[in-house]
């Protein structure tokens, strides 16, 4: 009893500490601002594009879902994409609540509601991350080559200071690797030795059999049965991501002629910042995009304004549509069966 007790104290401390940071960037980012002010920013945006913003959202995360159905097909799971959108959406919701629990929650609704086993759905959202991580540090490559200027003046603007010389990197980097190495040669030697013992112990084969379920989920993108489709809607997901920024230049008149490349560089930014340990990435985009605006021209204010837009558009699509997933998730009739129909 005690020990939940504790775990429940532990939790609701890094829950007020990730919201406090956030919090306190946000308020660093709009100190300047008054109330007034931003109501009157917001009056003269076009919410036409702000709508067209939205669908470009949702539908990006519909196709979350279906690339999402394409990975657990080959784990034995036959799956509607409307509700593995539900869990999605669940997932995203929870996200802007507590940073990192979204993973874990729509993997916790397809086990309610399709019987998915929790540890396999887990083990493919791993390799689904692993992608986008793989396609962000892809684009990244790429902008940073066409946009080579204004990104090393960004750096160098704001992190010079901060950044160790080569031969510390270096250094840490050689320390990291034989670490690494020297541990994993020590965890080999002792498989080697207790082997038949821990081939014997209850809890050993647990966790054996929890590893091999979350190694099947992250190597199930080897043997997808649709590969097109599953390329397919991992380009439409950074396509429409894209779209949703480029279309809130359009709506907030001093962003209105900023070019394509921009959109691509923010594309990066919005990246970085959303996947930053704090609730919806709250602050952390609000610094880097507002920042990397004024590369390209756009007022430190005016940056900040756009920021603010872009992000609560979608904050607010994922706590309204996430909301509603959540309360459908609660009264959805569970499958009676999630085999694979050939």
């Amino acid at each position: 009893m005690a020990s939940k007790t504790q775990k429940v104290v532990v939790n609701i401390i890094k829950y007020t500490a990730t919201l406090g940071i956030a919090a306190l960037l946000l308020w660093f980012v709009y100190k300047d601002f008054s109330f007034e002010e931003l109501i009157t920013q917001f009056e003269g945006i076009n919410y036409n594009w702000i709508t067209l913003s939205i669908i470009f959202a949702l539908t990006s995360h519909y196709l979350r879902a279906y690339r999402w159905n394409i990975l657990l097909e080959p784990l034995g799971y036959q799956l509607k994409t409307n509700r593995t959108f539900i869990a999605v959406m669940v997932g995203y919701f929870a996200n802007n609540l507590v940073p990192r629990l979204g993973e874990v929650t729509r993997c916790g609704i397809l086990k309610k509601n399709d019987h998915v086993s929790m540890t396999t759905s887990f083990g493919s959202v791993v390799a689904e991350r692993g992608l986008d991580l793989l396609t962000l540090i892809l684009l990244a490559t790429v902008t940073f080559f066409i946009e080579f200027d204004k990104l090393n003046e960004f750096v160098l603007t704001n992190f010079q200071d901060k950044i160790p010389n080569s031969q510390t990197i270096f250094m840490l980097m050689i320390t990291i690797t034989v670490i690494f190495f020297v541990m994993l040669a020590l965890a080999f030697v002792l498989l080697k030795i207790y082997r038949d013992k821990l081939h014997k112990n209850p809890l050993y084969l647990k966790i054996r059999k929890f590893v091999k379920e979350l190694l099947d989920g992250f190597l199930s993108i080897r043997k997808i049965k649709k590969p097109l489709g599953f390329w397919l809607s991992s380009a439409g997901i950074w396509i429409l991501y894209y779209s949703m920024l480029i279309v809130v230049f359009y709506a907030f008149p001093p962003t209105a002629n900023l070019s394509y490349t921009a959109g691509l560089t923010l594309l990066i930014m919005s990246g970085l910042g959303m996947s930053a340990p704090v609730q919806g990435g709250i602050g952390v985009f609000h610094i880097l995009v507002s920042g990397i605006l004024v590369l390209y021209g756009i007022s430190a204010e005016d940056g900040k304004i756009f920021a603010l837009v872009a992000h609560t558009t979608q904050f607010v699509t994922i706590m309204i549509f996430g909301g509603i997933s959540f309360v459908i998730s609660v009264f959805m009739k569970p499958k009676l069966s999630n085999a694979v129909i050939d």
